[in-house]
């Protein structure tokens, strides 16, 4: 800042910051939270970074996926032996003190067995037993209104029931997983089918996350606010996501017909969006890895290959 500006004016610029100024009939905002407490500056930081000055930085952003795990808990063993995956819980980050006032931790919504709630990232954090990873969908589209609406869409399950026809369903899916194991997919899938059951794979946590970012695009295609091509972009399972038209061939379906294709996929593959696992997020290549926590630190990963190592 020039050191020749005076008292006077460095107490009006604060007061702008503060409150926002109307200057030639346009108002200044108000300085967002997190730009009064900013990061540490690159040069500043150092990884791994100890997780209380993590937290306090400008690192996390509404909307990131978390994925994590219990190490002593007999469910996320067997979902985790069920999937081959080192993870077996979602989450998404919803808010937080760098972002809203009136918030002293950061909280994420997330689905489990007493239903849809929020909970305190740091009861993550806090047990020793687990570890977590940060994911980011990372797209110029995606602005704060369009992460608020997944959170929206989200924060609105919590008046619903929880669904325990899809509780039900995971514990078929932990069935299909040991019979695989053991005989094959093409056994399993066929004793499955003898029992009149859907070979399942869905687990509601990941299947919440899917869920949001796919019906808050279909709210945008819809107001021809995005264009239909957009979905693909957002589902993270590989082959729900086959089943769409390639991005350069949506411009052949006319705009109607590709509003009507979007909202056809989303009826016809609900049940295969639900059934989204954390190792379909973590594999997808739609989500931008960030960061690994483990036994307080902080990791910067980008890559799976990084997880996997200091998960070792």
């Amino acid at each position: 800042m020039n050191r020749y500006l005076t008292a006077a004016s460095l107490s009006t610029l604060a007061i702008a910051a503060i409150v926002g100024t109307t200057f030639a009939g346009v108002t200044t905002p108000p300085a967002p939270v997190a730009a009064q407490n900013p990061a540490a500056s690159p040069a500043e930081e150092s990884w791994p970074m100890p997780v209380e000055t993590f937290l306090e930085g400008n690192y996390l952003k509404r909307s990131d996926i978390v994925l994590t795990r219990r190490d002593w808990d007999i469910t996320s063993w067997v979902i985790r032996w069920a999937t081959g995956s080192p993870f077996s819980h979602a989450a998404l980050i919803f808010t937080g003190p760098k972002f809203e006032s009136g918030f002293a931790n950061t909280f994420v919504i997330e689905a489990s067995t007493a239903g849809v709630d929020l909970t305190n990232l740091r009861d993550y954090i806090a047990d020793k037993s687990s570890f977590l990873a940060v994911k980011r969908f990372k797209k110029e589209w995606f602005d704060e209104p369009k992460q608020s609406r997944v959170r929206g869409l989200l924060i609105d399950k919590i008046k619903a029931d929880y669904n325990f026809w899809a509780l039900g369903h995971i514990a078929r899916n932990i069935w299909f997983g040991v019979e695989r194991s053991m005989r094959g997919d093409k056994e399993a899938i066929q004793t499955f089918r003898e029992r009149d059951w859907t070979p399942p794979n869905e687990y509601i946590c990941s299947g919440l996350v899917q869920i949001g970012f796919v019906e808050a695009v279909l709210e945008y295609i819809k107001s021809a606010q995005l264009p239909p091509s957009t979905l693909r972009e957002v589902v993270f399972q590989r082959v729900a996501a086959s089943r769409l038209p390639e991005k350069d061939d949506w411009q052949y379906l006319g705009p109607e017909a590709s509003k009507t294709t979007a909202n056809i996929f989303r009826n016809q593959n609900f049940d295969a969006l639900e059934s989204v696992t954390p190792e379909d997020l973590a594999l997808s290549n739609k989500l931008e890895w960030l960061y690994m926590i483990k036994n307080g630190l902080v990791y910067k990963a980008d890559s799976y290959d990084d997880v996997r190592k200091v998960i070792e």
